[in-house]
């Protein structure tokens, strides 16, 4: 009798709540997997040890096209695909304001919502942003009835000068972790995005396998460990789910070459168009053809003529076409898992061929570059000490890219983006969840 009224009574108990998770992502901006290793990330790969059975690392995972910090951010941040966010690059034209080419990084052209946007539907939840390189404040501030920012947002513009790089303007990783520590210590968030930028600028700036770039790998592994131990001395670990992932990697090939003529030929050449640099892809608009247009129409004879050019061009490996009405490949057919169909990647997207790179005055050659196919792959590594995520079985495919903002909804029980006009996102235009690594109290279905 005594055994059956002390299982009752433990029946009735009150279950402890687990308590909610948060999220913490961290862009380690251009580490290509091939230096994501535990000699390079000796602090990473320790706390992934000490929490085994909640780790996963995936080598490989694949980014989006182009291989660009901004189009990656966005999907990174939308869990969607570059056809559906309007992302297509760094730089682009814009048709609607027809002004000299620029960068793609006004948050007015995010066209899918953010997490940011997201997590406001719940005004208790708190998030926090911190980008070493301005134009990502830039891309993620808000929009009135448009995009939200998050609930802090820090950005280099308000950083000393003296901890910021005085060619590139980016902030060091040291001093964005910093300043990123100090926010993330009066609140804790329940989403916090913090990039890191040295890899890229040492990579853009000596070659990704310069000892410069090896350097700030193992400085950017430190900065993370950084994060771990404020969260641990915070009491904040064991409810925390941390993401270190690339936006994208770097071509391992010196750059003999540039194609920085292209744009002037193609503009003495063929009457009526504009062409976009953009590192290791290059973006040709026709200047009098509508953002909606399905088809070139009368404009077709001088999109050929500009392709012809390129073709003729050195360094060029690809032309493709976003519409019909051309003899030039599609770029639906010959790329379809890209998924870059919108009218800013321009009715050309070029590719350029190994060791080359697309310049001008808005995007300089540089030592190092990238934006090609091959610099897609980037390293993913899950970790935390939160019940909510579990190590991925041995063999598991590895995910996307775009498969890390569902899988970040699901695990603050946030709805999954989309469109910033209301409309759903269709299939293929977004990401999966990461079912592998989250737990039965983890596995929440995003509504």
């Amino acid at each position: 009798m005594f055994r059956i009224v002390a299982l009752v009574l433990m029946l009735l108990a009150p279950v402890p709540a687990i308590a909610a998770t948060h999220v913490y992502i961290v862009v380690v901006d251009g580490l290509a997997p091939h230096l994501a290793t535990r000699e390079r990330m000796p602090e990473l790969f320790a706390i992934m040890d000490e929490e085994r059975a909640r780790s996963s690392f995936f080598p490989k995972v694949r980014g989006v096209m182009p291989a660009r910090t901004n189009p990656n951010h966005a999907s990174l941040l939308t869990g969607a695909q570059p056809s559906a966010h309007g992302i297509t690059g760094n730089a682009f034209w814009n048709r609607a304001m027809r002004e000299p080419v620029a960068k793609l990084d006004a948050a007015e052209l995010l066209e899918v919502e953010s997490l940011f946007t997201v997590a406001e539907e719940r005004p208790e939840r708190i998030t926090f942003a911190a980008f070493a390189k301005p134009k990502l404040a830039r891309l993620f501030a808000g929009v009135p009835g448009r995009q939200r920012p998050p609930d802090t947002l820090w950005s280099p513009t308000w950083a000393p000068v003296t901890s910021r790089d005085q060619v590139t303007g980016y902030t060091r990783d040291g001093d964005t972790m910093a300043a990123a520590l100090r926010s993330m210590a009066r609140d804790e968030p329940d989403l916090a995005v913090v990039n890191l930028a040295d890899v890229d600028r040492t990579a853009h700036g000596h070659g990704i396998d310069s000892p410069e770039c090896a350097e700030a790998v193992t400085g950017a592994d430190r900065t993370i460990g950084r994060l771990v131990e404020h969260l641990k001395g915070l009491g904040r670990w064991q409810r925390s789910v941390l993401f270190v992932i690339s936006d994208h990697g770097f071509q391992r090939e010196p750059v003999p070459g540039t194609v920085v003529e292209l744009d002037r030929r193609l503009e003495a050449e063929v009457r009526g168009v504009r062409f976009a640099a953009d590192g290791g892809v290059g973006h040709l608009y026709a200047e009098r053809l509508a953002a909606d247009a399905a088809e070139l129409g009368p404009l077709a004879g001088a999109v050929q003529q500009a392709a012809e050019v390129a073709r003729a061009t050195p360094g060029v490996a690809e032309v493709l076409a976003r519409l019909p009405g051309t003899t030039v490949p599609s770029l639906a057919s010959a790329h379809a898992d890209w998924r870059i169909g919108h009218q800013r990647v321009g009715e050309l997207l070029l590719v350029a061929a190994p060791g080359y790179q697309f310049a001008n005055a808005v995007e300089p050659a540089l030592p190092g570059n990238h934006g090609r196919p091959e610099d897609l792959d980037v390293p993913l590594f899950v970790t935390g000490g939160s019940p909510a995520i579990v190590s991925a079985a041995s063999g598991t495919e590895a995910p996307a890219l775009v498969d890390v903002a569902p899988t970040v909804a699901s695990l603050l029980g946030m709805r999954l983006p989309r469109r910033v006009d209301g409309g759903a996102l269709e299939p293929g235009e977004t990401g999966r969840r990461i079912d592998a690594i989250l737990s039965s109290n983890g596995n929440q279905s995003p509504h």
